[in-house]
């Protein structure tokens, strides 16, 4: 008995610390954890906010609330089927901020990484897929020397 008891807290224990480590993404600096997208971008919260207002609306989400601050931003919306997306944004230097994206209660980490390269590509920093074309480019497109 108490062999399986301990076999199911060391199962619960491993679950947890996955959870609580968070997954990387295929995209350098990006993580999921427990359904929530991460990461940090070169603009203020302010400015994040007012460029995933942009991103949310252009994507006919309907915008529940906004707001934001120099140290703070968030922003609450939902799709069509009432599915809650929320974006939050922290300070965490001069012009830094970490933002998180969430989208349903167990979140959707793909239309999250979809809302958050449209925010970078808003705020002209270059998203995954640019670089990967970039590198094409460069790969195959020289002038033959």
């Amino acid at each position: 008995m108490n062999a399986t008891r301990n076999r199911v807290v060391l199962g619960l224990l491993a679950v947890c610390l996955l959870l609580v480590s968070g997954c990387k993404t295929e995209q350098p600096g990006v993580t999921n954890r427990v359904g929530t997208i991460k990461a940090v971008l070169a603009a203020s919260p302010a400015v994040v906010t007012e460029a995933a207002n942009e991103v949310l609306g252009d994507m006919d989400l309907i915008i529940i609330s906004s707001s934001s601050t120099s140290i703070d931003g968030r922003i609450i919306a939902r799709t069509a089927q009432d599915v809650k997306v929320r974006v939050d944004s922290t300070k965490i230097g001069e012009n830094v901020s970490e933002i998180f994206i969430r989208v349903g209660k167990l979140g959707d980490a793909e239309l999250s990484l979809t809302i958050l390269n449209e925010i970078k590509e808003e705020l002209g920093i270059a998203t995954y897929e640019e670089d990967d074309d970039d590198d094409e480019e460069d790969e195959g497109g020289g002038d033959g020397k």
